[in-house]
């Protein structure tokens, strides 16, 4: 890849930064160029291999560079917006600052590898306001969400559909199912009266998060508290969840209150849909609570892709509750095993791409002070999917992992429990 002039880099206060300390705070204030500017390459094979073009503008079509397909990409500077046809039409890609290897990496939905037309995304405003109605034309309930990514609807109390939307500020992407998997729907400030507009089949979103330029804007990651609900009056919710034989909540069904550590000893034969009454979940692959993590948030779950974004496997063979422990969080990433090198910390926030606060490297060892997180392997929360529950995680294979590459890491939340406050549901 040619060299090309970055813009300023961030220049962080206080204890170590780059060369002097190792040490990245995402939760220091982000000053970054006063100008922004976008810069993408895209490459015809996987793992960055084969013919490449790079990008500052639109293209409308791969094929006038002499492109057959779009096997990888990595996002220099960002955000970018992806579509399975040419001239911006058919199924969306958010891309954010990072390293995106295959096909897989930046789709969630899986009835693509298709990725013909590429455009900036435009970020119009640091502060987020979103209004999401239950019918077309902005009528009937509505939740209104500000300054916050919610995981799962369902878990505010909106298990309604969503038919229209009025995105007031910010730039969003909604999700077909919770925690952020499915077809991605970008919300770019205005209206949308009917669910057609964001091109999508039916009026289904299940969990709705911002997209934030981090070069621009300040990251105001200590906000988080402003809304809790003294710790006193906290009740953690009892665990409840339903599976489901077949697809599509068909076939025999059957519910747990409590870890599951083999589901065929239990006489599950096949999960093939989910419904999470109350949690928040993680499955395994692989009985024991082994292999491949699978995070589940309160909501639906109607076939196997709806919770997996690796697509490795479709099985689920064993499931427990996950602790959500305390309403602050706090993460330490390091870049070597047992707790050495380079580090990012983050405080009270989501973070959908390291590379774009200036963390590049590997992640090694993992440190979780407070609260309950899951890690991904691409950006924009996609990927293999790591839990990191309080505690300490010396090597990769604590958490699960066969290489050390985690690129965007968030909070679990129940907000069964832990309500912020600002997100109630009206008529």
């Amino acid at each position: 890849m040619t060299e090309q002039q970055s813009p300023p880099e961030q220049m962080a206060t206080g204890e170590g930064a780059g060369e002097r300390g190792g040490s990245y705070k995402v939760y220091w204030a982000i000053l970054g160029c006063t100008g922004l500017y976008w810069a993408i390459t895209i490459y015809e094979l996987e793992n960055f291999q084969g013919k490449r073009c790079e990008l500052t503008e639109e293209l409308p079509n791969i094929t006038e560079k002499e492109m057959e397909k779009v096997g990888s990409i990595q996002v220099e500077s960002g955000p970018w917006l992806g579509f399975e046809r040419q001239a911006y039409a058919g199924e969306q890609f958010v891309l954010e600052k990072g390293d995106y290897p295959r096909w897989d990496s930046w789709s969630n939905s899986h009835s693509s590898d298709s990725l013909m037309s590429i455009r900036p995304l435009q970020i119009d405003s640091a502060d987020h306001k979103i209004h999401l109605f239950e019918n077309a034309g902005y009528t009937g309930r509505k939740m209104e969400i500000v300054d916050d990514d919610v995981p799962s609807l369902w878990a505010h109390g909106f298990q309604d559909r969503v038919a229209s939307v009025k995105a007031l500020n910010g730039t969003w992407v909604g999700y077909e199912y919770p925690g952020y998997r499915g077809r991605q729907h970008v919300f770019e400030k205005g209206e949308y009266r009917h669910w057609n507009e964001w091109d999508a089949n039916q009026p289904l979103i299940q969990s709705v998060r911002r997209v934030r330029d981090q070069q621009q804007q300040t990251a105001q990651l200590m906000m988080a508290s402003e809304h809790q609900m003294p710790a006193s009056k906290q009740q953690q919710a009892s665990s409840k969840i339903a599976i489901f034989e077949q697809e599509n909540f068909q076939g025999r069904c059957h519910e747990l209150s409590g870890a599951c550590p083999n589901l065929k000893e239990a006489g599950v034969d096949k999960v093939g849909s989910i419904l999470v009454h109350s949690g928040p979940w993680v499955g395994y692959e692989q009985a024991s609570c082994k292999g491949e993590q699978f995070v589940f948030e309160k909501g639906e779950y109607p076939r196997w892709d709806s919770w997996t974004n690796s697509r490795r496997s479709d099985s689920i063979t064993s499931l427990r509750p996950i602790k959500v422990d305390s309403q602050e969080h706090k993460i330490v990433l390091y870049e070597n095993p047992s707790f050495t090198g380079k580090k990012i910390e983050i405080i009270d926030d989501d973070v959908p791409s390291f590379h774009a606060h200036g963390y590049q490297e590997k992640v090694s060892s993992v440190r979780v002070q407070s609260g309950t997180w899951v890690g991904y392997q691409y950006p924009g929360y996609r990927g293999y999917q790591y839990l990191f529950e309080k505690g300490d995680y010396k090597d990769s294979s604590d958490f699960g992992a066969q290489h050390p590459q985690i690129q965007s890491v968030r909070r679990i939340r129940d907000m069964q429990w832990h309500q912020r406050g600002a997100y109630h549901p009206t008529n």
